[in-house]
């Protein structure tokens, strides 16, 4: 399992199959291995080389406990320095919830390294009120540790089995403390995307409580290529679910690998 060193933060990350490279950026709380549930892995492996990442914070990368360390250009720098260690120029990104308010950073920050763009669960013109209320009541809770969470889940509707529980209970909440503080985390992130020609593919769930869809339809519509697709009846944790969001995925990187190599003839 490589590791890579980004102004003396160390960043886990694995590579699994081959072919053109994608990115996979997990959600907040989470880890690489959150690209096992629902299939993406073995679904994607055998066509793509998929490049799994441990954002600061997270899984096996450096534990942070300042809030100045999770800027959002220091977590877009981590992705870049990740693709030169495997000298990758350009990649695919994948992104969902806080991995995809990083691909719209991404988008911001380095648009020239990127192939594509498919984000879930996440809308970049910043959090309208509704959702900074709810920023808010979480950091609360994680002021508790992981008493606070796991009542806030249970609050929020969550199943919170005993396995979850138990994995709650290991979590680093200095360093969650120090990332859901940062300053400029899920703020605005959508000025420069009319600009890009890059391909955008952005989904939501229709029950996702963050409600992300609407505002999704309202800035691609100010984009040159963008495609946004609502899943019916499905929340945030639709990511999670087998057979729903792939296959759109998988047509949309085909559709551009065709167009790509119709442009080369």
């Amino acid at each position: 399992m490589p590791f890579v060193e980004n102004k003396g933060v160390k960043l886990h990350y694995v590579v699994i199959g081959q072919g053109p490279p994608i990115v996979l950026i997990h959600g907040g709380f989470g880890s690489f291995q959150e690209w096992y549930i629902g299939g993406y892995v073995d679904s994607l492996k055998d066509n793509y080389q998929l490049i799994l990442v441990d954002l600061r914070g997270h899984g096996q990368s450096d534990r942070l406990h300042d809030s100045l360390s999770y800027s959002t250009r220091n977590f877009t720098s981590d992705i870049i320095a990740i693709l030169d260690d495997l000298k990758i120029d350009k990649a695919h990104c994948w992104g969902y919830s806080l991995g995809g308010h990083l691909a719209f950073c991404l988008s911001r920050d380095y648009p020239e390294r990127f192939l594509s763009f498919i984000i879930g669960g996440m809308y970049p013109q910043g959090l309208i009120q509704r959702d900074l209320d709810r920023e808010k009541r979480i950091r609360e809770h994680c002021k508790e540790g992981p008493d606070g969470f796991i009542r806030y889940s249970k609050e929020t509707g969550q199943n919170v089995t005993p396995e979850m529980e138990r994995g709650i209970r290991t979590m680093d909440f200095k360093s969650i403390n120090a990332w859901i503080n940062s300053e400029d985390l899920f703020r605005k992130a959508d000025e420069h995307l009319p600009d890009l020609d890059i391909p955008f593919l952005l989904y939501a769930g229709e029950l996702d409580e963050w409600e992300p869809h609407p505002l999704l339809v309202e800035v691609s519509k100010k984009m040159k290529n963008a495609e946004t697709i609502l899943f019916e009846g499905k929340g945030h944790n639709v990511q999670f679910e087998q057979g729903v969001v792939l296959p759109h995925v998988l047509e949309f990187l085909e559709g551009f690998i065709s167009n790509h190599e119709n442009a080369c003839i």
